[in-house]
């Protein structure tokens, strides 16, 4: 029986990935980085974050674009204002004021542990999420009742499962919660719609 150790498990995730993914010879690349390595990586991690936060806003704005059949000029409105929120700014993921006023949150986060519910931390922040949609956040000029308002998520079966369970749950709100489904059109500012995007 193999025991497990944690940093002979790390070692061959990183090295397999970076063999795969990149098709870079098979070598020990773990053993390479020494501290400042790891702290440079764990920085890029962070823009990969930022450029997959950014891909998941396009997605959005196409599909909000699709449903609500809006013009050329106002999809490219839209494509410039997600271009123009720099990463981790204050306020909503997305603020669209024109041409109609839209905010956003945006979660890329699958369950953890490969499960159909959500971990403690990421129910937590769901919930945050939605609390600001519907009631505002300080460092945001954007009012929620003036606003449509969507919680964007990615289309994966893990997480529409956790969703649903999370819906279900919800003590506060539950009632303003719509899955925008096919033949869901979004014009209620009284609702909070849940959008799943798929592939970016």
């Amino acid at each position: 029986m193999r025991i497990y150790d944690r940093e002979s498990a790390l070692q061959e995730r990183i090295n397999a990935f970076l063999h795969e993914r990149f098709g870079l010879p098979q070598s020990d690349y773990y053993s390479r980085l020494d501290q400042k390595g790891l702290a440079d990586l764990k920085a890029l991690l962070s823009d990969i974050n930022n450029i997959f936060t950014m891909k998941v806003c396009l997605h959005f704005g196409e599909w909000l674009s699709e449903t609500l059949a809006l013009d050329a000029t106002a999809r490219s409105n839209i494509r410039d204002s997600i271009l123009r929120n720099p990463p981790n700014a204050n306020g909503y993921d997305i603020e669209i004021a024109d041409p109609i006023p839209v905010i956003a949150e945006v979660k890329c986060n699958i369950p953890i542990n490969g499960g159909v519910v959500y971990g403690s931390a990421q129910r937590n922040g769901i919930i945050k999420d939605i609390r600001s949609l519907m009631g505002g956040k300080s460092k945001s000029r954007a009012r929620p009742d003036t606003c449509l308002k969507f919680l964007v998520l990615l289309d994966v079966p893990e997480i529409r499962s956790a969703t649903q369970h999370l819906v279900k749950n919800l003590k506060e709100y539950r009632d303003a919660v719509v899955i925008a489904d096919p033949g869901i059109k979004p014009e209620r500012k009284d609702k909070l719609y849940i959008v799943y995007v798929g592939e970016t």
